[in-house]
């Protein structure tokens, strides 16, 4: 751009004067950014070819940046060379160099450091966690009454996770590994008893690995609730594309866009969690920030909730302290 202004500028001066080379100016600095700017959206990539844990959240930025291309302009899209593990993601969001965008569970650090954008990626579904087990433990999980049973029965999580601070400070076993897809074979070897997951990801996960893990089972009697909110988080070298990602998001919230895609997406995964089924336990989550918009009611999906049709409104659901 500066080079094209130099060049219109020695023209215009040549041949009308220094007042209408300077209305250039301030005619081309007075263009929207769009017209001078391409924005760059650098994303993770994935741990493993069956790692689909960006699938939706890649859905949801395209559809963000697509229909604020009018008023932001252009746009490209970059992936990391490789994969990076939580902590190493932070270090390279804050950078923007290899990732500028990322979506992951809500927790302070993050929240302090980036950019945050207060829209909860899937609308409340990763608040339902149901747990991959092994065949032969199904019988323990479906004896669990109280919540108090289940906190002794071991858990696996990931060392940086968010979910594992959540689950320790309300008192359960858990036993953390160094990897996402070493949990898996872990559970299956019995270092413990079950590996709770987001209702967004335990249906495709556990069929992506049918195959490879045949022991591999999903729990049929229990569901555990609590806050959990995913964040897109951008580095604070990048604030327009932030202000891009945000403006694109609430338009998609504001015509429904947001919902549909979420509903369209996990379709399968909430007909195949049978809520009404399985007993409801409700957990606090400590990490969660004074800001989280639990008052915009739009943002959070409840599969109990009449207007859902999800439940019978005959079904009986424990009474339990509610988190929101």
């Amino acid at each position: 751009m500066t080079a094209i202004l130099r060049s219109l500028l020695t023209l215009w001066a040549a041949r009308t004067g220094l007042v209408q080379a300077c209305l250039l100016v301030l005619s081309l600095l007075a263009l929207p950014a769009s017209a001078h700017a391409i924005d760059i959206l650098r994303l993770a990539r994935a741990e493993s070819a069956d790692d689909r844990r960006l699938d939706y959240t890649d859905a949801l930025l395209f559809e963000a940046m697509r229909r604020t291309t009018r008023k932001f302009g252009p746009y490209q899209i970059q992936r990391a060379p490789e994969f990076l593990s939580r902590e190493r993601l932070l270090d390279e969001t804050l950078r923007g160099e290899v990732v500028n965008v990322t979506a992951v569970p809500s927790q302070p650090a993050w929240e302090e450091k980036l950019y945050t954008i207060w829209i909860p990626v899937d609308l409340g579904v990763a608040d339902y966690r149901i747990s991959l087990i092994r065949k032969d433990q199904q019988a323990r999980l479906s004896a669990v009454k109280t919540l108090d049973d289940l906190k002794t029965l071991s858990m696996g999580i990931g060392t940086l996770w968010s979910s594992r601070k959540i689950y320790e400070d309300n008192g359960f076993d858990v036993t953390v590994g160094a990897d996402y897809e070493a949990l898996f074979r872990m559970l299956l070897a019995g270092r413990f008893v079950h590996f709770p997951r987001g209702v967004n990801e335990v249906f495709t996960e556990f069929k992506d690995r049918q195959a490879s893990f045949p022991d591999l089972a999903i729990d049929r009697a229990l569901v555990v609730q609590f806050p959990f909110p995913r964040y897109f988080f951008v580095t604070p070298k990048a604030s327009r594309l932030a202000q891009r990602v945000e403006a694109g998001l609430e338009s998609m919230v504001r015509d429904g866009t947001m919902m549909k895609m979420m509903l369209k997406y996990h379709a399968d995964m909430i007909r195949q969690a049978n809520f009404c089924t399985r007993r409801l336990f409700r957990i606090p989550n400590p990490l969660l920030s004074p800001k989280t918009p639990l008052d915009r009611k739009e943002f959070w999906f409840n599969p109990y909730d009449p207007k859902t049709g999800i439940c019978p409104k005959t079904a009986t659901l424990p009474r339990q302290p509610s988190t929101r």
